[in-house]
């Protein structure tokens, strides 16, 4: 099923809504469906989401009058419920309820219009005026360069946690073929480091590359940029971590290239948040290209 690229509209076009019926259930499952290209049985049943959404989870929907028919005009979505997890940031005291932010995404044809941020700030507002919890966690694919952009360098979370195969193998269009290995952010929802980076015109971050460890990267011969010796000196510096600039077009040239990107990341960001660094920015470090950038003892 082929979806234009929307190209016009301004942003309040865009409505966001809590969704607690059915039949917004039933929309965001074909949201599902078109977004991520889930397989029937990868869908998350109605019946699950309609009790999550009447016990303390929350399900938001972005629509527009242009939207889709078969998903009631919903071209973005977001979904997520509470749990109780580890604070790294304060462990000691044991167990403590977050929210677990668990799908989140927009159609193809309606990205580039904010609408991703509108729902997380929406969710973040959600959660706030629930009053249960001021702590956020979700996972990402380190290797999809836009969302460690979003999830880490617009949105302020942060991360520490690197989970090998999290799902197991999936079969959807965008992650088959690689094992399933997971980035866990936090996003603390009232820290000084989420605030400053939800101001919309905050100052950039400097980052000085010859202050950092900056790891190598060679160029292949197709173009694509190729992992060098994953090893880092782990001795207090920032580490400048290379992320592909594209994956989806590495997975589609080249699989081999793909999976070594996969092994590369797991082998560095485990090592480093062993170490004690976390990961707190995703930014263009000028002639080096694309970069994750971890501190030691953020928190």
């Amino acid at each position: 099923m082929g979806l234009i690229k929307h190209t016009a509209g301004p942003a309040e076009a865009i409505h966001i809504r809590r969704i607690t019926d059915l039949e917004g259930c039933r929309q965001f499952q074909m949201l599902d469906r078109l977004v991520w290209g889930s397989e029937p049985l990868d869908l998350v049943p109605n019946h699950i989401t309609v009790t999550v959404v009447k016990n303390g989870g929350l399900l938001l929907g972005a629509f527009a009058a242009g939207g889709p028919a078969e998903t009631g005009g919903m071209v973005g979505g977001a979904f997520g419920w509470l749990g109780t997890g580890l604070d790294s940031a304060q462990p000691e005291q044991g167990p403590r309820i977050k929210f677990c932010s668990h799908m989140a995404g927009v159609l193809p044809a309606w990205q580039g219009l904010h609408i991703g941020l509108r729902l997380k700030l929406a969710q973040r507002r959600e959660v706030l005026t629930q009053g249960l919890t001021d702590w956020m966690t979700w996972t990402y694919d380190p290797l999809y360069r836009r969302n460690g952009v979003f999830n880490i360098h617009r949105l302020g979370a942060t991360c520490s946690t690197y989970v090998r195969d999290m799902y197991g193998e999936l079969q959807d269009a965008l992650n088959g073929g690689v094992p399933s290995d997971r980035c866990e952010v936090d996003w603390r929802l009232t820290s000084p480091h989420v605030l400053h980076d939800l101001e919309p015109h905050r100052p950039a971050q400097a980052w000085d590359a010859a202050t950092l460890q900056v790891l190598p990267v060679t160029t292949g011969a197709a173009g694509f940029a190729v992992p060098g010796d994953p090893a880092a000196a782990l001795d207090g510096r920032g580490l400048a971590v290379p992320v592909p600039d594209d994956i989806a077009a590495i997975r589609y040239a080249d699989p081999a290239l793909a999976r070594a990107w996969r092994l590369y990341l797991r082998a560095v960001l485990e090592t480093a948040f062993a170490a004690g660094y976390t990961m707190v920015d995703c930014v263009h470090l000028g002639a080096h290209g694309w970069r994750y950038l971890l501190v030691r003892e953020y928190l």
